[in-house]
Parts: C-alpha cells; structure tokens; sequence
C-alpha cells in the first residue's frame, strides 16, 4: 500500500455552512427564507386604476382587511403579506413561486388578469427597502409609508397571517431602511402627504377660525381627512361619494359626526365651501374643462393619483393645491430633486447594505465557529496548566493556546495534521519539550475529532 499521507483537516466546511438562527426555538436559514419569498405588486397609473380598485385593501375595516386577505392565504395554503397605500398594491408569498402568488391574488379578487410587476428572492427585499424608504413614492423620501409597512407588518402578526419566521423577513426590511434613509438624510428632508396636508390647514384655520369643508371620497385617504378635520375641532364637513350608505359603514365612528350627499346633490347645490379636499380615484380628472369644479370661492387639495381635478376646471378664484405642489412644499420650497440621479444613487447605496445584509449572515457563522475554537482550545490549556511539566512556565500556555487557535481560525484551505503539528512545535515560547509533545497531540486529536463532524453545532456536542 502506498503513503496514504497525513490525515487532511478541512474546516471551511463550518464557516460555509448556512448561518442558523433560532426564532422562537425554531432554527431558520435566514438566506434560504429570503430565496423561498416572492411578490406581485402593482403601483397606481392611469391605465390600472380599475385593477387596483379590485385589489386594494384601503377603505376597508380592519375586520374586512383579515377577512380579505385570509381568502387569499387559504387558497395558496401558506403565508402572505398584503400592503395598500395611497398609490400600491403588493403581496407577498413565502414558500410559493410567484405563479401560484398571483393566480391566488386573482382569484381571490374576481379578475382575470393584471399588469402586476413580479419580484421573487432578494430582488423582493430589495423593491420592498424602496418602498419603504420613500424611494417608489409620489413624494420622494415620504415617512407615511413606513409607518403603514410597520402598521400592516403588526396586522398579519397579531392575526395570524404571517408566522414568527415569516415575519423576521420583514425585520431585516425595516433594518436595511432605516439604513437607506440616514444615508440619504430623508429623516430630515421629507415629510409624508398627510403632515403637509395638516400643516396646510393649519395655516387656512389660523385665518379663518371655522370652515365649511369638502371632502370629496371617503376611502383611506378620505376617512383620514376628515378626521384631520375633526381633531382641529372643524364641525361644519360635508363627505361627497358616490354611495353614502355603504360609505358610512367603513367608518361609522367617523361618518356619523359629518354630513353626506351623493356627487349629483353637491353637484346641483355646491354651497360656498372655503376648502374642498379631493381624494377620489379615475383614470381622467373627475373636474375639468368640460365639467368643471362647482363654481365656489375655496382652497383645492388633491391627494389623487392620477390627479382628480385638471386646472382647466377651476373657476379664477380657486387655489388648487395638487401633487406638483406637495412634491415641492415636501423638497424645502420647490427645490427640485434630480429624481433620476438619486434612483440610481439608491439603487448603489441598496447594493452595499444588501451586501453588507448577507455577510453580517455569514459573519455570524464565523464569528460563532472563531469562539467555537478559542473555548476550545484555552479548555485545553487549563489541562495543560495542571502537567507536571507547566512548572512557573504554566502563564505561557493561555498565550499560546489562543495563537494556535488563531492559526487554525485563519486556515481558509484544507491542511494537514503534520502543518498543525510543525506550527505547535516551532514557538519560541519557553515550554518543556515533554509538555510541548502532550499540546501537539491534545491539538491534532481534538482538530481531527472536530473535522469528522459535518455540523458547527455537531462539533460543539
């Protein structure tokens, strides 16, 4: 039989391992949990406005909300994750292809099709840091739509929608934004469409101390309005839609302290209101030249998108306050932001936190293999300190263990006992011989009994 040579060490395998974390006793591959994620999302334009009527969950009770989005997750029979907002709609699926997603979503809302933009692994991470951060808004930077991530994030929580391990995907969302957002300074240069629109009323309130007002639409965005209104001790409010009754049953608490009509009674008898807040959704403006607004003396605020009122159906006398001008109150005065450069400057600064992300995974793993080994090996030293042959040289051996440990930590390729044994041999420190062989074969036994192991968690047992 030929030389078999020395026995081959390879520790590489602990450190390449997937990083495992325990979540509620549960261990999870983090990587494995984000490749198994997809999502189908669908941003508000002119052309999908009916489609995202069918699929968004704005206007709808928190019990109707569940209700909806539990349809859903029965016919996937796994998790899922829904968020609407002002001008999205985006569902995401864990341990489902994007096909099985979508088909689901489908279903579950009557339609036969939609132009949905379709994401699946970390590229879903990625798009959902973006919307996060105010990157994929109408206002660059805006903070409301985190605040309704988190919101929606704690609804299929407590409902039971999303699991513990699905819901840490959403953990590492939130951490990469916030990340995003000190890097871009949006913490301190924007502000959400719902804080400049107070501050507006505010500033109409402080000259005029009572106003009729004009809602016009009662969804989410309608429903907060009025209660904007109504926290500033505003009485005189009067909601436009198109079907008061079922109006009133998204939101009782709020609806029975206003008044409503239909948009062909407002339209006949349009009062002199002072302000008139538009949130109602159409793929044209709703007013324009060819119908214009009710002729009345008022401020204009429209929060649709697209936009619900064109300029050319205002009468002279009405101040119209629409998306242009929230983008530029939001930027500081109307200071123009290069949307193109930033979009591309995020997209650099997502890649480095994304990297960044999935190292500190692998780090962890290292980080835990690196402690591993110097417990190890200073449990060794302790023996060692205990020889007959320590003599006064025993506060060498701590020392030393760990620049073995060292050694071995840094070993990045397979090497071979007779390499471990000639580093252990050839310290200057001051170590009897006897001792010195006693460390050599403790080391090569205890590394070789580890190598066996096909686990980090293995080798600590």
């Amino acid at each position: 039989m030929g030389d078999l040579g020395y026995p081959k060490i390879d520790l590489t395998k602990f450190i390449s391992t997937a990083p495992v974390h325990s979540i509620n006793g549960v261990n999870v591959d983090p990587i494995k949990l984000m490749n198994n994620v997809s999502m189908v999302s669908m941003k508000l334009n002119s052309e999908n406005v009916e489609q995202v009527k069918n699929l968004t969950t704005e206007g709808l009770s928190k019990e109707k909300r569940v209700e909806f989005i539990q349809n859903i997750r029965n016919r996937m029979d796994s998790d899922v994750f829904e968020l609407s907002t002002c001008n999205r709609v985006l569902y995401v699926g864990f341990e489902v292809t994007g096909e099985i997603l979508e088909q689901s979503v489908l279903s579950a809302t009557g339609l036969q099709s939609a132009p949905f933009d379709r994401y699946t692994g970390i590229d879903v991470w990625r798009q959902l840091v973006k919307v996060c951060s105010g990157l994929d808004s109408f206002i660059l930077g805006e903070l409301q739509v985190m605040s309704q991530f988190r919101g929606s994030v704690s609804l299929h929580r407590k409902n039971g929608l999303i699991s513990d391990l699905n819901g840490s995907f959403f953990d590492h969302v939130v951490s990469a934004n916030r990340m995003l957002r000190k890097e871009f300074g949006f913490n301190q240069t924007t502000e959400s469409m719902l804080n400049l629109a107070t501050t507006a009323i505010e500033e109409l309130i402080s000259t005029e101390k009572s106003l009729s007002t004009i809602v016009l639409g009662f969804g989410g965005m309608g429903s907060k309005a009025v209660e904007t209104m109504l926290n500033f001790g505003q009485t005189d409010i009067t909601v436009v839609t198109r079907n008061p009754e079922a109006s009133k049953e998204r939101n009782p608490d709020i609806a029975s302290q206003v008044q409503f009509l239909t948009f062909e009674e407002w339209n006949s008898n349009p009062g002199q209101p002072s302000l008139i807040i538009s949130t109602i959704r159409n793929t044209e403006p709703t007013y324009n030249l060819d119908r214009p607004l009710p002729s009345v003396s008022s401020t204009v605020m429209d929060f649709s998108w697209p936009p619900s009122i064109d300029r050319s159906g205002l009468n002279g006398q009405q101040n119209l306050l629409g998306m242009e001008h929230w983008i530029k109150v939001a930027h500081k005065a109307g200071v123009e932001w290069d949307y193109s450069s930033t979009i591309q400057q995020s997209d650099v600064l997502l890649t480095g936190i994304q990297d960044k992300f999935m190292n500190a995974l692998t780090d962890r793993t290292q980080s835990k293999f690196r402690a591993f080994i110097y417990q190890t090996l200073e449990s060794l030293s302790n023996e060692w300190k205990a020889s007959e042959h320590a003599g006064k040289k025993e506060n060498q051996l701590s020392p030393f263990s760990r620049e073995i440990a060292t050694w071995i930590c840094n070993q990045n390729r397979p090497f071979e006992s007779a390499e471990l044994e000639q580093v252990i041999r050839s310290t200057d420190r001051p170590i009897n011989p006897a001792l010195l062989g006693r460390v050599v074969n403790d080391v090569t036994d205890t590394i070789l009994r580890i190598n066996e192991k096909s686990t980090l968690p293995e080798a600590m047992s």
